[in-house]
């Protein structure tokens, strides 16, 4: 199996209060044809309550949003999976203004989008869900960290698993220039003392 290279850049500014500004940008070329350009970090497995502004509370994608509407949303990141027979990429949410991951005391991160985007928060990377054939099975290959996505582009799903692929707009088109920005900054919770 080959390997696809694709150009990137992920500049860091990093300011004395602990926020941290990030700037992605890939250019595609011309043969591009991946699902998914995203920056992935694995978090604190205490870091399981998730809040987010934007479409929810299900899973949606950049073809599949009209029943997932803008709004205010939390849940956990094991409440993130869905229950495909076939295990597969999953849990996404789009328009995404500002998420927060944090523990059960209310510290952790907050990420705020300048404009909006897509992510998901799972114990599992795309890899481990591939390698894996049923649904079932995800149990067995559970990680203990939280796995968060921000993805730059994402390609629609279409109907390709019994009809048609995503329409071209949908599509991560190939030689041509993409970016994202957004901030990562600490929330503070609560503060217990004896």
């Amino acid at each position: 199996v080959g390997k696809t290279v694709v150009p990137h850049e992920v500049v860091y500014n990093i300011y004395s209060d602990g926020s941290m500004d990030v700037k992605a940008t890939l250019h595609t070329g011309k043969d591009f044809n991946l699902p998914r350009f995203s920056l992935q970090s694995m978090w604190n497995p205490a870091l399981e309550n998730i809040e987010w502004y934007g479409r929810g509370p299900i899973e949606n994608y950049r073809d599949r949003n009209s029943a997932a509407f803008v709004g205010l949303y939390k849940s956990t990141v094991d409440d993130m999976r869905e229950y495909y027979v076939r295990a597969q990429s999953m849990g996404g949410r789009t328009d995404t203004r500002w998420l927060t991951l944090t523990d059960n005391l209310g510290s952790g991160i907050k990420i705020t989008a300048d404009g909006t985007l897509q992510f998901s928060a799972l114990h599992y990377t795309d890899a481990d869900l591939w390698d894996v054939r049923y649904g079932h099975l995800l149990p067995t290959i559970e990680r203990y960290e939280v796995v968060l996505n921000i993805d730059c582009q994402y390609r629609g799903i279409g109907n390709a698993s019994c009809g048609p692929g995503p329409r071209k707009k949908y599509e991560i088109a190939p030689d041509s220039t993409h970016t994202m920005r957004f901030r990562i900054e600490s929330v503070k919770g609560q503060v217990i003392t004896h």
